[in-house]
């Protein structure tokens, strides 16, 4: 009758721990953990046939583990965990690419869930909805309903500056892009956080200057992006884009005027910080 130590050494003849004593110990104590006074169940000679685990097992014997049953089940489930993780972060980059199309299709719904409801909808209303289930099979792929955040395509759109949200429930409200779109070169199109930028900085000069906000008309006429154009279209649209800018903090309301939120302060600081000049 063979010892384990010898169907150790057998099993890993035709591996990379052939000759390795240091493994055939480990598939010693697996195989009959009695030999070595442990309680434990012995992994049966057999499960080396299943490929998969008996690639786990060499997994583990690289880890210097010993290839019990409990550590080849764990060891399996963290690896299918970890290759799920892995493509849905592939597909989340697939995403990426038609993250116009899905911005475009969230901020429209959200838009409409808007005038609808009066409040924004949560992340599974507008991710469950059919529109974004269709768009996700097409531009992305097959992916369980509830692996679909893991794409990332709210944060990936409200980046991209078509949508706007902030940690209180239902702020999820339609941005810059979804409201310039129509207006084409009319108006600036740079990116979102540059026009928020711009917004702060514009109310904080005019306020510095005659000591109160400006009108919205004010805004609208005024404010110019770097190339001279409007950043927006008149009067109407600044108020259409009122509850993304307060929403992403750019702008906020005194006596519903507009003045500087507390995210476009905080950039404007580190704006002058970067331009003053460094000491010594």
């Amino acid at each position: 009758m063979q010892s384990c130590d010898d169907i150790a050494t057998a099993l890993l003849s035709h591996t990379e721990f052939a000759g390795d004593p240091a493994a055939a110990g480990l598939l010693s104590r697996a195989i009959s953990p009695q030999d070595f006074a442990l309680n434990r169940a012995s992994l049966p000679v057999s499960a080396a046939a299943d490929p998969r685990t008996a690639a786990t097992i060499l997994e583990l014997l690289e880890r210097g583990q010993v290839p019990t049953m409990a550590a080849i089940r764990t060891l399996i489930v963290q690896n299918e965990v970890r290759a799920e993780a892995e493509r849905i972060e592939r597909l989340g980059r697939r995403a990426q690419r038609s993250i116009d199309e899905f911005g475009r299709v969230l901020a429209t719904m959200t838009h409409e869930y808007w005038a609808e409801h009066g409040i924004g909808p949560t992340r599974r209303d507008i991710l469950q909805a059919e529109p974004m289930q269709e768009l996700i099979r097409e531009q992305v792929g097959d992916i369980a309903p509830g692996a679909v955040k893991h794409l990332w395509v709210i944060e990936r759109a409200q980046r991209a500056g078509w949508i706007a949200f902030n940690p209180l429930p239902r702020s999820l409200c339609a941005g810059r892009r979804f409201h310039s779109a129509k207006f084409g070169n009319r108006v600036s199109q740079r990116p979102v956080n540059a026009i928020g930028t711009m917004v702060a900085g514009f109310l904080q000069e005019y306020q510095s200057e005659h000591d109160r906000p400006p009108r919205w008309s004010v805004l609208a006429h005024d404010l110019r992006d770097d190339r001279g154009r409007r950043v927006f279209n008149d009067t109407a649209d600044t108020r259409a884009q009122q509850q993304w800018l307060v929403t992403a903090e750019w702008l906020a309301l005194c006596d519903d005027l507009p003045v500087p939120g507390p995210r476009g302060l905080r950039a404007l600081t580190r704006k002058t910080k970067r331009r003053s000049p460094g000491l010594g």
